[in-house]
């Protein structure tokens, strides 16, 4: 499924995810990119006068959202 917000932004559900906000260790507990899974689900959040999508994510220790402007493919 594809996600496209009202910025233009769009994001596949089939492609994992990241996100700098949310970091993992390693076996050498060095930090890494936690794999993201979205769920298709978002809503519409108004920031500094402008529409922004808060698309929901899972991830290792649960599901939350997260600003379509922290998250990549």
């Amino acid at each position: 499924m594809k996600i496209t917000t009202p910025n233009g932004s769009r994001f596949n559900t089939e492609i994992p995810a990241k996100s700098n906000l949310l970091m993992v260790f390693d076996d050498n507990g060095n930090q890494e990119f936690d794999r993201l899974r979205l769920t298709g689900r978002f809503s519409i959040e108004t920031e500094f006068m402008k529409p922004v999508a808060m698309i929901e994510v899972e991830h290792s220790f649960g599901i939350t959202e997260i600003s379509e402007d922290f998250i990549w493919q």
